[in-house]
């Protein structure tokens, strides 16, 4: 929410003290700027200006200084004034642009975290996903292996028996057999041979 700028304090007041004062300086002074001025010839410019601008008697020079003081205090009260007002706005802008930059960080702040925080969920995901997989591919593993086994042991005895009979066949017809029993190389059945 933006804050309203008070523009109507001044800098510069004259009290009303203050301004009795000057009233009644000027008073006396127009007095006797006109008592000398009246002695002068009508040559004098001095003596012309205050014949035709305050009429020639001390009430119009007071009303002219009055009216001429008056003008300039307000073009000066005017000029203080605005430079208070652009102070004022200064200090204003400089205020809401130092709160958007605060808020601006807060919020780069918490944008970060939040992108910190995402990263660490995708990490502990990443994480959850392998241990998954890890443990999918354990579980396979251990349920394959040991059908693997029976299949390559069954396969095994399968060979040793069709080898068997084979061998028996061949001493019953009488025929030579060196024909090595399956998973030993070279024919070195029961002399401790290496399997193949």
């Amino acid at each position: 929410m933006t804050e309203a700028i008070d523009y109507t304090e001044k800098r510069w007041r004259i009290s009303p003290n203050a301004l009795i004062q000057i009233e009644l300086a000027w008073l006396m002074l127009a007095g006797v700027i006109g008592w000398l001025l009246a002695d002068l010839s009508g040559g004098n410019w001095l003596a012309t200006a205050y014949r035709k601008l305050a009429g020639g008697n001390v009430l119009g020079l007071f009303v002219l200084g009055n009216a001429l003081g008056y003008l300039l205090y307000e073009e000066v009260n005017m000029v203080l004034s605005r430079m208070h007002n652009d102070e004022v706005i200064a200090k204003a802008v400089a205020k809401a642009v130092g709160k958007m930059q605060a808020e601006m960080a807060a919020q780069a702040e918490m944008a970060a975290a939040a992108q910190a925080a995402v990263k660490a969920e995708m990490s502990v995901q990443a994480e959850v996903a392998a241990a998954a997989q890890a443990a999918a591919v354990a579980k396979a593993v251990a349920e394959e292996v040991p059908r693997m086994v029976e299949e390559t042991v069954a396969q095994e005895r399968r060979a040793v028996a069709v080898w068997y009979a084979r061998m028996k066949q061949a001493q019953q017809e009488g025929l030579p057999f060196d024909e090595p029993p399956p998973g030993y190389a070279n024919g070195a059945a029961g002399s401790g041979g290496t399997p193949g």
